[in-house]
């Protein structure tokens, strides 16, 4: 037989308990003495997997004696080994069928045959009938009930199709190896993935010759680029896989096991992009780490939050989704598991956190669905900050396969996963969909750019801050490359932000966005030049707000005055002047007192901050020194600013 002598014999082993026989006794449901010959003969062929020859010896036995409960037995299993499932459900109907009360046991392998060829309303049937019909115990009775339901939501969920129709994503990918598990930053630009590919060096490679490793490849007008070993320091010689790229492409987590730290255990580790160089890996240690095994990291977009997949202590069944918070200090929180609903007493794997923070897919054969692994979604609640409960990601996205590895576009648009069952170029291969309207997440847009030296022009390291103005809450805390300058920040619709960026010895950067649903496809691109900290260089305060004729600063001033704050203490010696702008309509006396009452305002809260009265001034300018044209409303807006200006270095 392929690959399943064991599973015959038990399935032998269990018939002959349920008939009161023993095969090494002689002792058979019939005691026709040729029929028992030409029957052990075929049994004998089966176990050293002759299939052939065994079935044709069974076949005979079966002329001999059509009352042969063991020569239906074994035939079925032969044919369910061959996934013949027509057959084999044929050879355990005939079994049944010569005595139901003493076969009823096989009504649940009928059920389990029905399902691997998505007949699930015959399945539950035949379920049904195991149940009533064979009384088993308590613990095949629970598997069994826990089946009955799987196969009615599946019959549910095959009723009711969604919308599927997988692109592969080509021989610049894929290949006649295995590609899983991708991975890619918000804006696309690239996509990593692991690929198992046969080997006669790597010293880690399984025991049919392979082991795995990261491959690379790039957007382009045409499609991808010609895939790319992402080479040392990341890939050895050794197993690396199940990457995840930080949403901003700084960044990639992965798992890899037979390192120096862990001999045996999978742990994660971390690299960081700089240029076009990753840096050496560094294992997360305690207590992301531990001797059990993690793996399948997924990093959200705020750059705090690490989910990942281990079987640790603790959890609710076999592999469980943890999650761990990355302090202020760079070390990591103590992981918790993140429970039921998303957790089940199965197995729980594959997390992808979209970049809108709030919606988790995951594969699990612990909920209901298809069988085996299932795509799920969850929605974290605003309110509680607990996902609900998961969703199915419906038919025939989902199958009777294992479904594994499933990512999403930040756009929400389009899913990329790995499968077998599509007739790809290989045996794994990556593909492409666009994901169903009911189970899309909060589509998310992306500032990208560069940080440069205003003066120099030389590319830039600095640290970003994506602020919510209504709440004051931080939603994404990233760097620019230290090489190239270069950044990505991921922006959720539907809310006004500040972003404030900033370096040591340089003026911040500050500037705002009111992000629609309806702009969320549009990504904003800008360099950013940032001033060296010197006399006369000036800021204008996007971020300070106040109502029409009042200067009273709103709430939403403060995330920004406070960064204002922590400049001016960073830098003992800087004094500032604080100059307060109108636009040019109404009255021009009016618009110079409006403006100093503001700039004074601001002037007070530095005050309040800590900030020493004599490193602060403030003047009021009116409608005097515009910086856009006062003919249109835009230029307007742009007119009334608060701004800061360096007098003292």
């Amino acid at each position: 037989m392929k690959n399943n002598s064991i599973t015959i014999f038990i399935y032998l082993i269990i018939h002959i308990l349920i008939s009161a026989c023993s095969v090494a006794q002689n002792q058979y449901s019939i005691s026709n003495k040729k029929a028992i010959k030409v029957f052990e003969e075929g049994y004998n062929l089966a176990m050293k997997r002759e299939d052939d020859k065994a079935i044709k010896k069974l076949e005979e036995a079966l002329k001999i004696e059509p009352r042969f409960g063991e020569a239906y037995a074994l035939l079925g299993e032969i044919y369910l080994d061959k996934k013949d499932y027509e057959k084999a459900e044929q050879y355990y109907i005939q079994l049944i069928e010569l005595n139901e009360k003493r076969y009823a046991v096989y009504y649940s392998t009928i059920g389990d045959i029905l399902m691997k060829q998505q007949k699930f309303r015959e399945a539950a049937r035949a379920i049904g009938a195991y149940l009533e019909k064979a009384a088993p115990k308590k613990a095949m009775a629970d598997k069994y009930m826990g089946l009955l339901r799987k196969c009615e939501v599946a019959a549910f969920l095959m009723e009711h199709p969604v919308p599927f129709m997988p692109v592969n994503l080509g021989n610049q990918i894929n290949s006649a190896s295995s590609e899983y598990h991708p991975s890619m930053p918000a804006d696309g630009s690239f996509i990593i993935y692991t690929v198992r590919e046969k080997s006669e060096s790597a010293h880690c490679r399984s025991m049919d010759g392979t082991f795995e490793d990261f491959y690379i490849s790039y957007r382009s007008d045409n499609g991808w680029t010609l895939r790319k070993n992402l080479g040392p320091p990341v890939n050895t010689d050794c197993n690396e896989g199940a990457a995840n790229v930080s949403p901003d492409g700084r960044f990639m987590f992965f798992a890899a096991n037979n390192r120096k730290m862990r001999d045996e255990s999978m742990d994660i580790y971390l690299v960081e992009k700089k240029g076009n160089e990753w840096s050496a890996p560094v294992n997360l240690e305690s207590p992301i780490n531990t001797d059990a095994f993690e793996s399948q990291p997924s990093f959200s977009s705020d750059g705090k939050t690490l989910y990942f997949v281990s079987n640790r202590p603790g959890g609710l069944g076999g592999n469980d989704i943890w999650y761990s918070i990355r302090q202020s200090d760079g070390t990591w929180s103590n992981p918790v598991n993140l429970g039921a609903p998303v957790n089940t007493v199965g197995n729980e794997i594959s997390p992808f956190i979209h970049p809108d923070g709030s919606t988790l897919y995951f594969c699990s054969d612990g909920h209901e669905g298809m069988g085996g692994y299932d795509f799920f979604v969850a929605r974290k609640d605003p309110a509680s900050n607990v996902f609900g409960e998961p969703i199915n990601l419906g038919y025939p996205i989902n199958t009777v396969a294992d479904e594994r590895s499933l990512i999403i576009s930040a756009d929400g648009t389009r899913g990329y996963f790995a499968s077998n069952q599509l007739g790809g170029l290989g045996q794994y291969d990556l593909y492409m969909f666009e994901i169903p309207q009911t189970v899309r997440p909060k589509p998310v847009t992306y500032l990208k750019g560069k940080v440069l030296d205003r003066k120099t022009r030389v590319p830039l390291q600095a640290q970003f801050q994506l602020i919510d103005i209504q709440t004051g809450n931080v939603i994404v805390e990233s760097s620019s490359d230290p090489i190239n300058g270069e950044f990505l920040v991921s922006i959720p619709p539907d809310k006004r932000y500040a972003l404030n960026v900033n370096k040591q010895g340089y003026l911040f950067f500050s500037e705002s966005y009111d992000v629609k649903a309806n702009d969320s496809l549009r990504p904003f691109l800008i360099d950013i030049p940032l001033q060296p900290i010197e006399v006369g260089g000036a800021v204008v305060l996007k971020n300070v707000y106040f109502n029409t004729d009042k200067y009273d600063l709103l709430n939403e001033s403060k995330a920004e005055l406070n960064k204002l704050a922590e400049l001016l203490k960073a830098n003992p010696s800087m004094k500032i002047e604080i100059g307060g702008h109108t636009d040019n309509v109404g009255n021009k006396t009016y618009n110079q007192k409006l403006s100093e009452n503001r700039a004074k305002a601001v002037y007070d809260y530095l005050i309040f901050q800590g900030i020493a009265a004599a490193r602060l001034s403030y003047k009021g300018y009116g409608d005097t020194m515009p910086i856009a044209d006062n003919a249109t409303e835009q230029g307007r807006a742009l007119n009334r600013r608060t701004e800061f200006k360096v007098t003292a270095k």
